[in-house]
């Protein structure tokens, strides 16, 4: 059986895990790798100076990671 990486049309968690023979399904256990996948979408866009582009079955798509600015913390309440 093959590996497979895809999106949970459920959860939009992404998943990592053996396919059935169809390739349509999963089969036994997978792993729940979005921080991992979303991780190395920012390192290759970083290597790529924050945009690089993909194409496949006729489409392409350009993705483009900018580092948010830190959010100020809350005032704290006083006693």
């Amino acid at each position: 059986m093959t590996q497979r990486i895809a999106c949970s049309p459920l959860t939009g968690r992404i998943f990592l895990g053996r396919i059935d023979k169809a390739g349509v399904a999963f089969t036994g256990e997978k792993r729940d790798v979005t921080s991992d996948v979303l991780g190395a979408v920012i390192g290759k866009a970083e290597f790529h100076g924050g945009t690089f582009d993909i194409e496949g079955g006729g489409k392409r798509w350009i993705v483009t990671v900018q580092e948010a600015a830190q959010a100020e913390p809350a005032p704290k309440e006083a006693p």
